[in-house]
């Protein structure tokens, strides 16, 4: 919009009567939330893959055969949620690399592309943890990503490749008694590595 249609327009609505500019900034308001209704209800019936971003993730050889469990922790995680309200949070990422490793400045830029992305946090775990799977294809990935509360409430939601629900064998079976501290420290901040 041009500054003088801009202009225009603020002054049209300082000649308005307080009644008449009241229901001018309700119409306005109300095409807002009209608009976002209808992302939101387009946004339900796309697949994941539509918000995949797995060619921003580069991959390198895995240095050695031997095994190796590498945690990477990202403390500033953000996206748009279905309201179209910031989202922040923070991933731990729990790999057991087979050919490829995670490449990390990759890792960034790939976390950083969600920040203008409108969708629900529970999709978007299943997207990064499809994404990760499929760019490294690892012995194991361990997903965790807790949410800052929103209206007094948090979430953490996990998706393990060790769970038979997801394909796994349950080879591992550390996830099963420690499912809240799997790598979080919760009596302290939002987060430590333990």
């Amino acid at each position: 919009m041009s500054n003088v249609t801009y202009d225009e327009v603020l002054k049209g609505l300082r000649q308005l009567p307080p009644i008449e500019r009241k229901r001018a900034f309700a119409t306005i308001k109300r095409e807002r939330e009209a608009k976002l209704s209808d992302l939101k209800e387009k946004g339900a019936e796309l697949p994941n893959s539509h918000w995949s971003k797995k060619a921003l993730l580069q991959r390198i050889p895995n240095p050695g055969a031997s095994a190796y469990e590498q945690k990477i922790l990202i403390p500033e995680f953000t996206f748009l949620g279905v309201a179209n309200q910031p989202d922040f949070g923070e991933m731990l990422i729990t790999f057991y690399p087979k050919d490829w490793t995670i490449e990390l400045k990759s890792l960034k830029v790939y976390k950083d592309a969600f920040r203008d992305s409108i969708v629900s946090y529970e999709r978007l775990c299943n997207v990064v943890y499809d994404d990760l799977i499929g760019a490294y294809e690892p012995i194991r990935l361990r997903l965790m990503m807790r949410l800052r509360p929103r209206g007094g409430i948090s979430s953490c939601l996990t998706i393990d490749s060790d769970w038979s629900i997801r394909g796994g064998r349950e080879e591992f079976n550390d996830w099963t008694n420690n499912t809240d501290r799997f790598g979080f420290d919760i009596s302290g901040g939002m987060a430590s590595i333990l």
